[in-house]
């Protein structure tokens, strides 16, 4: 059987939540790197034609947009289940999904990381008006997800699910710069949780270079 192909590049979010997911399940795979920039050009507009990332192949099947790539990994792939079968940690679960796809990393991937990350690596300026009017929605979704968790030990339960595997590489990114580290630490259980997905070896050995 081939081993799966993840598209894109490393310090990508989703690039990151597609290959933890992976990890997760003890599957070995690949990444090809694609560049910021190029995947909005060929080859890559062919595997996904709205020029975002990843793509994914497996065994000559295509598939894009994040949240069918973890779906797929979790229901092809044997090994502990990431979707619990009780209808409210489900429920949950695909709340917290939908909150981090839908407002998360407009919030905290489009207005604080590529400021802070992505664009300094490219040799550009940030730009902090952007990233001054991304904190309120960056810290309601932070608020939101904590709520959400409460007392539980993971997102959406009491073991790792694919709302952390979501969420864990846009919060990582955000609390490791100055203007997201303020924010998660006035959420004590976030922390705790997002200390605790660092120390997984599906973390570790998917983590960026350089991160």
């Amino acid at each position: 059987m081939a081993r799966p192909i993840v598209y894109g590049p490393a310090l990508s979010t989703y690039v990151w939540s597609a290959r933890l997911a992976l990890a997760e399940k003890g599957v070995a795979h690949e990444l090809v790197d694609v560049p910021f920039g190029a995947h909005r050009e060929e080859p890559h507009l062919t595997r996904h034609p709205f020029g975002k990332v990843p793509a994914f192949e497996h065994d000559g099947f295509e598939l894009y947009e994040t949240q069918a790539i973890l779906r797929y990994v979790d229901e092809r792939f044997p090994g502990f289940p990431l979707q619990s079968p009780d209808v409210h940690e489900f429920s949950r679960m695909n709340q917290i999904i939908g909150i981090i796809d839908a407002y998360g990393w407009a919030a905290i991937a489009g207005g604080v990381l590529v400021n802070r990350v992505v664009k300094p690596r490219m040799g550009l300026t940030a730009d902090e008006a952007a990233i001054a009017a991304a904190l309120p929605r960056a810290r309601l979704v932070l608020s939101e997800i904590a709520r959400l968790q409460g007392d539980r030990e993971f997102l959406a339960g009491e073991r790792v699910s694919l709302a952390d595997v979501m969420a864990a590489p846009l919060l990582y990114l955000f609390s490791r710069v100055p203007d997201g580290e303020a924010p998660i630490g006035e959420h004590p259980g976030l922390a705790a949780w997002l200390r605790r997905m660092a120390e997984r070896q599906s973390f570790q050995v998917t983590k960026p270079p350089g991160v």
